[in-house]
């Protein structure tokens, strides 16, 4: 499925369900958005073609999202939920390494999007409340690299772009404690990631297979600015990490000449660190 197809499909569903993010309970329906600025943090390794290749960046991004909430007027204790996540992560610098020397320098920038839907359980049991949850979703990361420098040599390659695809499940655990109109306010949930795919403009046809795990944490105060709205604002953490695909033999032909080349997804880390900010109305 094309991202740009996916994306405007999930949507369009958020829109129908209406859904809210944050400990808001005064009716079935509700709506959040919420906004944050930090670093990204990417990194990928291997030894699987020989040397041992591995590459770093960090890149100041800004986030937005918006979020969604129903509970069932019959059972107001269960709920579903959509949350979806834009990243924008600005050009920056990425170095690579073979056998720990430098050997490549490019810029590098990146759009993430994110998209989960929720189904779940939530209780109140006086000052303290929670609720947990079921989770799927799909993640889908753009890189584009370019102004590449090999052995300190400019390279007068075109821009390459990356795509990663990836379909997950999991689980989560929201949870809080007020006091008057304030509360701390926190989260925990993880993923698996359990059919990726990943390709590459510079090497057409192929598609590299992964799989991988995430792991997302938040913690933060929470202030009632009426009875149907909220302000949240903390800090999260989202960690994925990729598995190192097969090795893939590709095969070019220039004239008469027959290269072919072993090609591998290498083993990847983002690391996500923001503050966010997030404005709930419940109705």
């Amino acid at each position: 499925m094309k991202a740009k197809s996916f994306t405007g499909k999930f949507i369009l569903l958020a829109v129908l369900v209406l859904l809210a993010k944050g400990f808001a309970y005064a009716g079935n329906f509700g709506l959040g958005v919420h906004t944050g600025y930090g670093v990204i943090k990417y990194e990928e390794f291997t030894t699987a073609v020989g040397a041992k290749i591995e590459s770093e960046s960090s890149l100041d991004t800004f986030l937005l999202g918006v979020s969604g909430e129903y509970s069932l007027k019959k059972y107001s204790n269960l709920y579903t939920a959509i949350v979806t996540d834009w990243a924008f992560g600005l050009e920056d610098n990425e170095k690579w390494k073979e056998n720990n020397s430098v050997i490549q320098r490019n810029d590098i920038s990146l759009f993430g999007q994110f998209y989960d839907l929720r189904f779940g359980y939530k209780n109140t049991l006086d000052r303290f409340y929670y609720r947990t949850y079921l989770s799927g979703g799909w993640d889908g990361i753009h890189f584009r690299r370019k102004n590449f420098v090999v052995n300190d040599i400019a390279q007068p390659t075109d821009a390459i772009t990356e795509d990663f695809s990836l379909w997950r499940i999991g689980a989560g655990l929201g949870f809080g404690y007020k006091f008057g109109v304030w509360a701390f306010d926190g989260r925990a949930a993880y993923s698996y990631y359990f059919d990726g795919e990943v390709r590459n403009s510079s090497h057409e046809g192929l598609v590299f297979d992964t799989n991988g795990t995430c792991l997302d944490i938040g913690l933060g105060i929470a202030r009632e600015i009426t009875k149907n709205i909220n302000l949240y604002a903390g800090g999260s953490y989202t960690q994925m990490d990729l598995d190192e695909s097969e090795v893939n033999r590709e095969v070019t032909q220039h004239g008469n000449i027959i290269t072919r080349q072993d090609i591998v997804f290498p083993d990847s880390r983002t690391r996500i660190l923001a503050g966010v900010i997030n404005l709930t109305y419940a109705f």
